[in-house]
Formats: C-alpha cells, sequence, structure tokens
C-alpha cells in the first residue's frame, strides 16, 4: 500500500524515542525561567553565514525543531573541524539533504501543506533555487552521469538537471526513505519491509528504467531510531542499519543483478548516545547525529570504513534543545 502521509514516519520514530528513554528533557539553563524553552525567533534570528566560510568545507545538519512544531534550521560548520559558521533559517519540516558535483546543498523538506526542496550554492545564505514535489519527501541524491536530482518519500521524483517540474515513479508496495546513485545513474533506495515493522528493504530504480526492483542480501537492515541512509562510497553502494540499542552498522554491497554481497561491514559506536538521523560518507569519514545529555543532540564524525568511537564530536547542534536531527551532507570547499 502506498504511504500517504510520510511525515508519520518522523514522528513516530521520535515518540518512540521518548518512550524508550533515548530524549532526556533539558534542565534550564541558569538565570532562565524554571521549564522555559527559547523561542523560534529568539534561536534563529535570520540566515547568516561567515565570510570566508565558502572557502572550507562545510557540514550542513538539518534539525527540525519540536517545540516549534517542527520547523527548522540547518547549520553549518566548518568540515571536519566543527565550527559553527552560518545557519540557514525558515524551513518547515526539513529532513534529508545531498549535494551536486558544484557543491550545492539540497534541502528537502515536507510539512502537511507544502512539499519542497531547496538548493543553496556552496556557503550561501539564500536558496538559488526551489522545486515542488508532489508528495511528501525524505531524502535525495545527485546523478552523478545526469545532473538529475531524485526526492525519496510517498514517491520518487526526478528533476532533469535539478530543475522545472519532476517525473514521478510509485512502488505499488511501500514508499521510500532515503536514497543514493551509484556511478552508472542506478537509484538506490531504502523502503519499509513489507512484513517486519523494524525492518527496512534496499530497492533500485535503474537507470533508464521505470520499475522498482527489490536487492536480496543476507543482512537485515534495521530501523530502530535510524532510518537507512543509501549511498556510493565511489566503490560500493552503502546501507545504514540500527539494531535494537546496538551500534550503526554500515554495509558495504557488492551487488551483481537483483542480489547483494557483503563486501565488508563498518561499525560506529558512542556510548553516550543514541543515534538517528541520515548517516553521509565523505572521503575517510562518515559523519552521523544522535541524542546527547540535557535534550540536545551532537553530530559525530568516524573514520571510513574503520568505524569505531567518534574520532571529532560537534557538541549540542546549533545549540538548541529538543532538535530533531534529521539531515546531513557535506559540501566541498574550493581549497579541498
Amino acid at each position: 500500500m502506498r504511504i500517504r502521509h510520510f511525515e508519520r514516519y518522523a514522528v513516530g520514530i521520535y515518540g518512540a524515542a521518548v518512550l524508550s528513554g533515548c530524549i532526556s528533557h533539558a534542565t534550564p539553563a541558569a538565570g532562565g525561567p524554571q521549564g522555559a524553552m527559547p523561542s523560534l525567533a529568539e534561536r534563529a534570528p535570520g540566515s547568516w553565514m561567515e565570510r570566508n566560510a565558502s572557502s572550507q568545507s562545510l557540514l550542513y545538519v538539518a534539525a527540525g525543531l519540536v517545540v516549534d512544531s517542527y520547523s527548522g534550521d540547518v547549520y553549518v560548520y566548518t568540515y571536519p573541524d566543527g565550527h559553527l559558521v552560518g545557519t540557514l533559517t525558515g524551513f518547515s519540516q526539513p529532513y534529508g539533504e545531498c549535494t551536486d558535483s558544484a557543491g550545492d546543498v539540497f534541502v528537502v523538506t515536507s510539512s502537511s501543506s507544502s512539499h519542497t526542496i531547496y538548493e543553496y550554492a556552496h556557503g550561501g545564505t539564500s536558496p538559488v533555487a526551489t522545486l515542488s514535489d508532489p508528495v511528501a519527501a525524505f531524502g535525495c541524491a545527485v546523478d552523478p552521469t545526469t545532473g538529475n536530482l531524485a526526492a525519496s518519500g510517498d514517491g520518487v521524483a526526478i528533476f532533469k538537471d535539478a530543475s522545472g517540474s519532476p517525473k514521478m515513479y510509485y512502488s505499488s508496495n511501500s514508499g521510500f526513505y532515503y536514497c543514493g546513485y551509484d556511478n552508472k545513474g542506478n537509484l538506490y533506495l531504502s523502503a519499509p519491509s513489507q512484513y517486519n515493522g523494524d525492518q527496512a528493504q534496499l530497492v533500485r530504480l535503474a537507470a533508464g528504467s521505470s520499475e522498482f526492483e527489490q536487492i536480496a542480501f543476507n543482512e537485515k537492515i534495521y530501523t530502530y531510531t535510524l532510518l537507512p541512509s543509501v549511498q556510493w562510497d565511489g566503490k560500493y553502494v552503502t546501507v545504514t542499519s540500527y539494531p535494537n540499542r546496538k551500534p550503526v552498522l554500515i554495509y558495504r554491497l557488492r551487488i551483481s543483478g537483483s542480489s547483494a554481497t557483503v563486501a565488508g561491514t563498518t561499525e560506529v559506536s558512542s556510548s553516550k548516545n543514541h543515534y538517528n538521523g541520515q548517516t553521509w560518507i565523505q572521503g575517510g569519514t562518515i559523519v552521523g547525529t544522535g541524542y546527547a545529555k540535557r535534550g540536545y543532540e551532537d553530530a559525530f564524525l568516524w573514520r571510513y570504513p574503520a568505524g569505531g568511537v567518534p574520532r571529532r564530536q560537534i557538541k549540542n547542534v546549533g545549540d538548541v534543545r529538543y532538535p530533531e536531527v534529521t539531515g546531513v551532507t557535506v559540501s566541498v570547499g574550493e581549497s579541498q
């Protein structure tokens, strides 16, 4: 059955995290009124970027702010150092992110009234383009062979040259989570399992095809509080899995026809946090996010494919409480 309201996945994940104790409500900062939360206006007066930010590689972290009915911001950090250098504001329920070969950043948003994808130039503070998706979307990816933009959610929207109106593709069984292109223009997507509520399946929309096909392999993709990201790492199609209260796994897949074998597995861990949202592989690094103490979220950088404990941690994303961080991507700067 086709998913009609994809927003329920994000809401459901957040609710499950609260029930399982993943989120601890914060104690107000000293000097603040008991129980008070900063308003959106206090947190985000407007989009801004430091003057020299565009010359550096940048990490973009999208966060829906639960206390403001899922309005949200995108926080921009130097990569890999993790210094906050900008904030993009004014989004309604931001979800996944992706970049193209020019370093432009795409932010997928979906609310009950609109489904919009915003495109920003590397280090820019105003959108260079906005795209309208006919259905709710969650993730995105850019085809390296054509420059086409795919947005995945209730269906798959393909925007030729990342512009105009999309061509739509639908699955008769389910909607989709995140997506990623390989180097040949095949689009891989994670999707809800038809049979197991805590698992996902991997499907492919091959280049030039209009039909989805399931990719079978001998591992399970779990979706405890993290929806599976799908990405090409330069050699393999990768997909994330999050077993209940266990470290995140990133499978590197060798795909032949409609089946895949696991060429390697990366395990990333941090004993004090629970993970959620998108993961992003950039060269020899994996970026992800997790619930931290006092209602904040942190971003983590692990070595890839070694994994293990984080090599760097960015604490208190955006310095705001109660975010729901769902999107991360890296835009490479001119000097890289």
